[in-house]
């Protein structure tokens, strides 16, 4: 395994998630509250000028409240020698969480950090990966190991708390720090 840019280009801050369309390797997979029959939806879609937007709609039918999407990185990144995740966002007021697993397996531990953006401006965002929490279906695990920097195998999205209706959240790409 090696600290590599999965966007192709090497940079200061290593990528590891890109939204250019070109150079991404990503595959987002949506994971969203129809799981346990919620109505929830959402989507990645990569915008001309490499920005990534994740949008939807969070219903609250049918004990519905929250839409996501997951994206296996095409092979286990080292990052043991960043602190954390800096990104460009730019949102819609709602709350939002980036989560990253050691595993690929959907129903692994996710390590979670919301954050909620501006909403006129772009924001520069710093998730220290020491503050991800480890969930898993919503709830925090207090026994949980730390992430396992070392070896970052699935990025994911959330837009939870109950927070219905559309949304919109625009981001640049996910570099190390």
């Amino acid at each position: 395994m090696q600290r590599r840019d999965i966007s192709g280009d090497a940079t200061q801050h290593p990528i590891l998630v890109s939204f250019n369309s070109e150079a991404s390797q990503l595959t987002w997979q949506p994971l969203g509250d129809r799981v346990m029959g919620g109505q929830s939806d959402g989507t990645v879609d990569c915008a001309e000028d490499s920005v990534g937007i994740f949008h939807g709609t969070v219903r609250l039918d049918n004990g519905g409240g929250f839409a996501s999407v997951k994206a296996d990185l095409p092979e286990p990144f080292e990052a043991s020698h960043y602190t954390g995740i800096e990104l460009l966002a730019r949102g819609d007021g709602k709350t939002y969480k980036i989560g990253l697993r050691n595993s690929t397996d959907r129903r692994s531990i996710v390590y979670q950090h919301a954050f909620t953006p501006d909403t006129e401006n772009w924001s520069r965002i710093r998730l220290p990966f020491s503050e991800f929490m480890p969930t898993w279906r919503g709830r925090t695990v207090p026994d949980a190991e730390p992430l396992n920097t070392a070896h970052l195998a699935s990025a994911s999205l959330f837009i939870s708390g109950r927070q219905p209706g559309g949304f919109e959240l625009r981001m640049r790409d996910w570099v190390l720090y």
